[in-house]
C-alpha cells in the first residue's frame, strides 16, 4: 500500500471542546499512526473552553494551520460568550452523589403549571423581535461562512503544497467549497467529501440553496461518506455515498482516575446539548411510575447533567415529581464529561427521527458506547427504524425507546430501569449484556483503517 498526503478540513478541530471536533481530530490522530502525511485547515476557536484529551491528541501533530475569519458574526459570538474556565468535579456536585414532535405526558400534580402569555401587542412585537434577531443572526452566519471558506483558500495558496487527497468534513458548508475549489486548482488530486451531519436549511425558500450545495458536492467529489445511511439518503446521496460512522477511542479513558460509584444511588447522566424537539420524558414518567408503584425508593434516584441547558433538563424533570434529583454540573470539559459517565449507573441520550430526519447518531451517543454503562435512548419523532435503534440492539448496550413505537416501548423501557434498579439494590442478575465484537468496530482505529482503504481506492 502507497502512503498518501492528505489534507484534513474541519471547521472544528482540537482542542475545541465541541463534540464537532472529536472524529476530525481522531482521524487525523490515527490515519497519521497509519503512515499518512497529514495537513489540518481548521478555525480559531471562538469559545475559550479547551478539551484535554483532544490537546494531547493535537500534541502528535505539526501540521494543524488556524484559520480566522473576519466577520461580524465571530465578534458577536466572542462578545456574547463570556470567556469560559473548564470546570471540574472536585469543584461541583460529584458523582457518586450521596442519599420534534413529542407529545409529553402531563405533568405531574407537583409540577408548576405553565405560563401563559396573555394575547396583545407586546406578544407580537416579541415575535417580531425574534423573527428578526434570527433572521440576523442566520444572515451574520452565512457570511461568516462564506468569509472563511474565502479565508481557507487563500491559506492553501500561502502553504504551497500539493496533496493526494483532501479529505473534508461537514460542517460548516464552507469546508466542502474549500475542499472543492483545492481539487478544481489542483492543489488536492482527489476529494472525500465526509459528512458527521446532514445538510439542513431552517427555511424552505432555502431549499433550492441546499440542493445546488449537495448536487456541487456529489458532482466533484470523488467519494462521499456520511455517519449513517439515513443521513446519505435524507440528502439524496444514497447511490453515491458509503457509510463510515463516528466512534470512540479507548486512549480517553487512560487519563481518568479510578471511579466508584455509589453503592446507595442509582445514577442516570446526561452530557451535551438538550436541544429543542429532544426530550427525556419516557425515562422520567417511567422512573415517575415505579416510584409510585413502590418498586423505586425516590432517594435512591439522581439525574445527572452536563452542558449548558441544565434548567431544561431540570424542567423535564420536574413534570414528573423529580426536579428534586436532578443535579447540575454546568459546562465541563469531555476529560470531565467522561469522568462523569464513568460514575454513573446509566447514560441517557435524546435524538430525533422523521421523514425529515433521519439516521440521526450523535457523536455523544457513540462517545457512550466505551462507558460500559446501559444507554437509554429516547427517539422523539412519529418515524419507526431509527439508525439509534438498530445501533443500541446490535450492540446490546441498553435500550431505545421510539415514540413511533411508544405503545411496545414503554413497558420494555420501564422493566429494564427496574431491573437495573434490583440488580444494584436486590442483586438481581443485570440486564447490561454489551457485545464485545459488535462494540469494536465502532473504535476509530478501525474507523481510520476504513478511511484509510479509502483513501487508497480514489
Amino acid at each position: 500500500m502507497s502512503m498518501k498526503s492528505v489534507l484534513l478540513i474541519s471547521y472544528y478541530f482540537a482542542p475545541q471542546n465541541a463534540i464537532g471536533a472529536v472524529r476530525p481530530t481522531k482521524l487525523a490522530k490515527y490515519l497519521t499512526r497509519l503512515g499518512y502525511e497529514v495537513t489540518v485547515l481548521c478555525a480559531v476557536p471562538i469559545e475559550s473552553l479547551r478539551d484535554p484529551l483532544l490537546q494531547r491528541d493535537l500534541d502528535g501533530m505539526t501540521n494543524v494551520h488556524m484559520v480566522e475569519e473576519n466577520s461580524l458574526f465571530r465578534i458577536w459570538k466572542t462578545r456574547s460568550t463570556p470567556p469560559e474556565s473548564p470546570k471540574v468535579l472536585e469543584s461541583r456536585a460529584r458523582l457518586p452523589e450521596k442519599g420534534t414532535d413529542d407529545k409529553p405526558a402531563q405533568p405531574s400534580p407537583a409540577a408548576k403549571p405553565p405560563v401563559h402569555n396573555k394575547p396583545g401587542a407586546a406578544k407580537t412585537t416579541t415575535n417580531w423581535k425574534h423573527t428578526l434577531l434570527n433572521t440576523l443572526y442566520l444572515f451574520l452566519h452565512y457570511r461568516a461562512d462564506a468569509n472563511f471558506a474565502r479565508a481557507g483558500v487563500r491559506k492553501l495558496y500561502e502553504l504551497g503544497k500539493h496533496y493526494d487527497v483532501v479529505l473534508s468534513t461537514y460542517g460548516p458548508w464552507s469546508t466542502h467549497t474549500i475542499a472543492c475549489k483545492a481539487k478544481q486548482a489542483g492543489i488536492a488530486e482527489r476529494w472525500i467529501a465526509d459528512f458527521r451531519d446532514e445538510v439542513t436549511v431552517p427555511f424552505r425558500f432555502q431549499k433550492s440553496r441546499l440542493k445546488r450545495y449537495i448536487r456541487k458536492v456529489r458532482l466533484n467529489a470523488d467519494a462521499i461518506t456520511a455517519v449513517s445511511d439515513g443521513f446519505l439518503q435524507t440528502m439524496g446521496l444514497g447511490a453515491f455515498g458509503q457509510v463510515v460512522s463516528n466512534g470512540y477511542d479507548l486512549e480517553d479513558l487512560d487519563a481518568l482516575s479510578p471511579h466508584a460509584p455509589d453503592a446507595k444511588t442509582l445514577s442516570f447522566a446526561y452530557c451535551g446539548q438538550l436541544q429543542a424537539g429532544r426530550d427525556l420524558y419516557p425515562v422520567f414518567h417511567a422512573v415517575q411510575e415505579l416510584i409510585r408503584e413502590g418498586a423505586c425508593d425516590a432517594k435512591r434516584i439522581r439525574f445527572h447533567y452536563a452542558g449548558r441547558q441544565g434548567e431544561v433538563f431540570k424542567t423535564q424533570a420536574a413534570k414528573y415529581g423529580l426536579g428534586s434529583a436532578v443535579i447540575d454540573h454546568g459546562m465541563l470539559t469531555r476529560l470531565d464529561s467522561l469522568s462523569l459517565q464513568q460514575n454513573a449507573d446509566a447514560l441517557l441520550v435524546a435524538i430525533f427521527n422523521n421523514a425529515a430526519r433521519k439516521g440521526v447518531l450523535t457523536g455523544k451517543l457513540m462517545e457512550y458506547l466505551m462507558a460500559g454503562r446501559p444507554v437509554f435512548c429516547c427517539v422523539n419523532g412519529t418515524t419507526p427504524g431509527s439508525s439509534a435503534r438498530e445501533l443500541i440492539d446490535q450492540v446490546g448496550v441498553g435500550y431505545c425507546y421510539e415514540q413511533a413505537n411508544a405503545a411496545t416501548d414503554a413497558p420494555k423501557l420501564k422493566a429494564y430501569i427496574r431491573a437495573l434498579y434490583d440488580a444494584r439494590f436486590s442483586g438481581c442478575p443485570t440486564p447490561f449484556a454489551p457485545n464485545p465484537k459488535a462494540l469494536a468496530q465502532y473504535e476509530y482505529t478501525q474507523l481510520a483503517e476504513q478511511f484509510s482503504a479509502l483513501i487508497q481506492s480514489v
